[in-house]
């Protein structure tokens, strides 16, 4: 970042602490060009790499009233945008580990026997008999949570609700879940 740059800053904190948003999208202009570059170092997907910045860029907006007891700006953005681009990995790696397990074929099925075979089929139907039965909110965030791997907080974002309320209804799935299938999981204990 050019020294000229870098300073420019520090007279646009008062006026961003205060909700100015022309102040803000200064600061954006100013960061974001070597953001950009940064990330687009460590993600080869553009579409990835503009989202990063604009969920830090949102981040920062969001906690605007703390900006001036940041001790250095651009060390915590940078700084910032390395941690979401570990959480982007984190959670493409889980996705990619679903879909693996998903698609995951045996070459010779012979060597799980059918029984084995129907109860896991029994399994799932069961456990999707159950998540369509939950109230509809639960059900919703449940399906966002483990299906889409959204987190709480984006969950949360994306249906207007608190962090806890999407606690409260993912712990809700899981008790109700336990309930219905508890009793299948036994079973495989004695053997």
């Amino acid at each position: 970042m050019k020294n000229t740059r870098s300073y420019q800053y520090q007279e646009l904190l008062p006026l961003i602490q205060q909700g100015d948003q022309r102040a803000f999208s200064v600061l954006y202009d100013l960061f974001a060009p070597d953001l950009t570059s940064f990330i687009a170092k460590k993600i080869s997907s553009r579409e990835a790499a503009e989202d990063i910045l604009h969920d830090l860029f949102i981040s920062v907006w969001k906690n605007r009233a703390l900006i001036q007891e940041i001790e250095s700006l651009p060390a915590y953005l940078f700084s910032s945008c390395r941690y979401l681009v570990f959480a982007h990995y984190r959670k493409e790696m889980k996705i990619q580990a679903y879909q693996d397990f998903e698609h995951l074929e045996l070459e010779d099925q012979s060597i799980i026997p059918i029984e084995d075979r129907l109860y896991y089929r029994y399994i799932i139907d069961v456990v999707s008999k159950e998540v369509e039965n939950l109230p509809q909110k639960c059900q919703e965030v449940f399906k966002l949570s483990r299906e889409y791997y959204l987190s709480n907080k984006e969950i949360a974002q994306k249906l207007s609700i608190s962090e806890s309320t999407v606690e409260k209804h993912i712990n809700k799935a899981i008790r109700q879940l336990r309930t219905a299938t508890g009793h299948l999981f036994h079973f495989v204990l004695f053997f």
